[in-house]
């Protein structure tokens, strides 16, 4: 996307150095990069006898980001208490909610991307899909992660994770984790009225309401100053 570098230095941001897609704003690197999974020579060739298929054919996935501490040599070239201080990293439930109303504001957008993180058909009969997307505003960033499952006839699944920091708590920022999964299957979808047929489930963020929630929880990260 343009960015407007009036805007960038209005918001005191800066583009990251060339070669790098991102930027960096108020002790903040926020970056993104797109490259392939793996290449022919990293993929293993075994006997077509030795292929096991004992896996989850849908792809779908808890996961819901992760958190390192670049380890920076300290006088002595260790960088030992910075890897222990990293250990000290901990979500913790909390009650806080993601100001959604506020990241409707009218904002400008410093930085954006989306990355699809895999994709697959599955044999032509649906869709699993994981995603990633990230946008930074003068006062915070934000980020969904969202795997979207589309089993056609028989199932949907779609699980998403907001994350959401305001610049606004500098000396200690706080990064906010919502998860949120949702579930039915097109039974009980169509039980309850809705079209089961699947060419009316093709986006799903228009669709989420219909899916009941089957797991939610927030979280918080405390980041002390001394990283």
């Amino acid at each position: 996307m343009e960015v407007d570098e009036s805007e960038l230095k209005a918001a005191g941001a800066e583009l990251l150095p060339e070669g790098r897609y991102g930027v960096r704003i108020h002790g903040w690197e926020i970056e993104s990069s797109k490259r392939s999974i793996l290449n022919s020579i990293a993929l293993p060739l075994k006997p077509s006898q030795q292929v096991i298929l004992d896996y989850d054919y849908t792809f779908t996935t808890p996961y819901c980001g992760s958190e390192t501490v670049e380890t920076i040599p300290d006088k002595h070239g260790t960088g030992k208490d910075l890897e222990e201080r990293s250990h000290s990293l901990h979500w913790e439930d909390c009650g806080e909610q993601i100001d959604l109303v506020a990241l409707q504001s009218k904002e400008p957008i410093l930085f954006y991307d989306e990355v699809v993180l895999y994709e697959d058909e599955l044999a032509d009969n649906g869709v699993s899909l994981l995603t990633v997307k990230v946008r930074v505003m003068p006062t915070s960033w934000f980020l969904l992660l969202r795997f979207w499952l589309r089993v056609d006839g028989v199932l949907m699944r779609l699980r998403d994770t907001r994350m959401y920091c305001s610049f606004q708590n500098g000396a200690n920022p706080t990064i906010l984790r919502e998860s949120c999964w949702r579930e039915a299957t097109f039974q009980a979808l169509s039980m309850r009225g809705f079209p089961s047929d699947s060419a009316a489930y093709s986006d799903p963020t228009l669709i989420s309401k219909r899916l009941p929630v089957i797991m939610h929880k927030t979280q918080k990260l405390t980041l002390p100053v001394t990283l």
